[in-house]
């Protein structure tokens, strides 16, 4: 059984999401973020990662998106990912990766701009380049919605969805801001909302509705 290590509205919010679609057998085990700076959880994860994700045989895989797409991989018959082999499986992994290393980290940045900056000034101008460098990402992900949607990876919904779900919920200024500015994304992540089976999780995340208010 799997063993997924989550931390409420963190990065592992993607791989709970699919998980539930998949509806396979797994423990969700909630972390606080103090128990994720703990030396426990480094046995588990050594950089102290969030998601992480224990396998069956005891050993323990990190980083959202090679989680996302091992379990897709793993669970063919769920439909969550292209054919493995195929043009669009590449796609999909492409976009994975796209997201998780560049829309991701420059999230990430205008969050922790406190900690990388020496004045008041510095974290301004992080938090603003990093900012626009996350809209800028999106509207490219918007603009392939527009032209080869109305999904990540074409006409099929996927996880690839799941995560740009996941990404607009730390969206700056504001989540509503970023979907009422890319409408392509909102149709996504309006259907990811809307799916059955991951009601619970959106609920337990804090998830199920769009925030209006800024960003910390």
């Amino acid at each position: 059984m799997y063993k997924l290590y989550n931390v409420k509205r963190w990065g592992s919010l993607s791989a709970h999401l699919v998980l539930e679609e998949l509806g396979v057998p797994y423990q969700n085990i909630w972390l606080t973020p103090e128990q994720v700076r703990a030396r426990e959880f480094r046995e588990i994860s050594p950089l102290g990662l969030i998601p992480a994700l224990g396998l069956p045989d005891g050993r323990a895989i990190t980083e959202s998106a090679a989680i996302v797409a091992f379990l897709t991989d793993a669970h063919p018959e769920a439909g969550l990912a292209p054919p493995i082999g195929s043009n669009d499986h590449a796609v999909y992994l492409s976009s994975l990766v796209l997201m998780a290393t560049n829309i991701y980290p420059a999230i990430e940045l205008a969050f922790d701009a406190r900690a990388l900056a020496d004045s008041e000034e510095q974290i301004a101008v992080i938090r603003r380049k990093s900012v626009q460098r996350s809209l800028d990402l999106f509207g490219i992900i918007e603009a392939r919605l527009a032209e080869d949607g109305p999904f990540v990876t074409g006409d099929s919904y996927s996880a690839a969805d799941i995560y740009l779900f996941m990404l607009t919920i730390w969206g700056h200024p504001s989540e509503q801001a970023v979907l009422n500015r890319y409408p392509h994304i909102a149709s996504v992540v309006a259907h990811v909302r809307a799916r059955p089976r991951l009601k619970a999780a959106l609920e337990a995340h804090g998830a199920l509705e769009a925030r209006i208010a800024e960003a910390a």
